[in-house]
């Protein structure tokens, strides 16, 4: 194989593609990533952890077709040092791999692809195409309530579910539970349902512009996402997803309107006078107002007053300010309603689009 390739262009990629590396492989192979040509002006990249692989595709003048694995890292940090403009990457028969341009040369050992894993192929017939933008706006209300517990695994991921012109994503750590649903166009037959991993959609949402379209296919116990030269394929996490439904409170006693921005920066400025010890703030909820406050005995205490919109009845609630902070930087919106039944039930946090975000409370000092 001999390419004739661009340091910025081929850089891009090898970053895109790093993403589905593990640093910490067992098989010596899922270090490396996988080059392959297509025809005389393509290659493909791939890399993969056996739970997650990444494909690029990139434009590039192909001198001789075939194909190597090559060490993810080591490649990466030769082409970062290379002087400007463009070189040779050049394979032999026994896998060593020469690159080089006028000035440098290097000479690092790869593997054949016989060993590196296969990734399935897509099914176009039986695939979705939707709005970039749209599933990147879902995975940032929802992805912050994902459990990093490893021993509550079907937790590590978000619950995607689609049906009948719906997408709704769930997630949660067992303490709050963020719930969006947006209305889309479906193929009249496509419908999915999956766990993905966390890994998966962090992946995504960096690689994700919110510009333009973007394919799902689903596959058997995984599932592919497809934009622009890019590739996402990762393994579905097994088990069932708690009934979600059974936790989103049914009654609101008390409704407080607030201005989000107001609110966010009122939390967090209590938030500097909590501790381990102490990690709760405290909301008293009245006709026109929000009190919030926080005390921690070492430390001293911080009170801030909102203005507020309240229906029903006041209340006193504690809540880990944390939970607070993560949906309200994360919300697109004006105003959001917050809504209580007693101050030991959860708190309901809405937003546009049908956005949810139910906070367990916590126990006042």
């Amino acid at each position: 194989m001999k390419l004739k390739a661009n340091k910025e262009a081929l850089l891009k990629a090898l970053s895109v593609v790093d993403g589905a590396v593990s640093a910490r492989a067992t098989l010596p192979i899922l270090s490396n990533i996988l080059i392959e040509t297509i025809g005389k002006s393509q290659i493909k990249i791939t890399g993969t952890d056996l739970e997650i692989g990444i494909v690029y595709q990139l434009p590039i003048e192909v001198l001789e077709e075939g194909s190597v694995t090559v060490p993810a890292k080591k490649l990466y940090d030769i082409v970062r040092e290379l002087s400007q403009g463009d070189f040779e990457f050049l394979v032999a028969k026994n896998n060593t791999i020469a690159i080089k341009n006028e000035k440098s040369h290097f000479k690092i050992m790869g593997l054949p692809k016989d060993d590196f894993p296969k990734l399935p192929e897509p099914d176009f017939e039986n695939s979705l195409e939707i709005e970039q933008k749209i599933l990147k706006e879902c995975f940032n209300l929802t992805t912050f309530a994902v459990s990093h517990d490893e021993t509550r695994f079907v937790l590590n991921g978000i619950l995607c579910h689609i049906k009948v012109g719906k997408i709704k994503i769930v997630a949660t750590d067992g303490r709050r539970l963020a719930f969006v649903q947006k209305e889309i166009k479906t193929p009249n037959q496509f419908a999915f349902e999956g766990i993905i991993p966390s890994k998966t959609v962090q992946e995504l949402n960096k690689l994700l512009s919110g510009q333009g379209d973007m394919k799902i296919i689903p596959l058997k116990n995984q599932v592919m996402f497809h934009f622009g030269d890019i590739w996402v394929i990762s393994r579905l996490i097994e088990g069932h997803f708690p009934n979600y439904e059974q936790v989103i409170p049914k009654e609101e006693k008390t409704i407080s309107t607030v201005d989000r921005e107001t609110f966010l920066s009122a939390v967090r400025r209590a938030s500097l006078l909590t501790s381990p010890e102490s990690q709760s703030v405290k909301l008293d909820v009245l006709k026109n107002k929000l009190l919030i406050s926080a005390r921690c005995p070492n430390l001293g205490e911080a009170r801030e007053e909102v203005e507020a919109s309240t229906e029903g009845e006041d209340l006193v609630i504690g809540f880990n300010p944390g939970y607070l902070i993560d949906v309200l930087k994360n919300l697109d919106v004006e105003k959001i309603s917050l809504g209580l039944t007693h101050p030991d039930r959860p708190g309901l946090i809405k937003g546009k689009d049908n956005y949810l975000c139910v906070i367990m409370p916590m126990q006042l000092n």
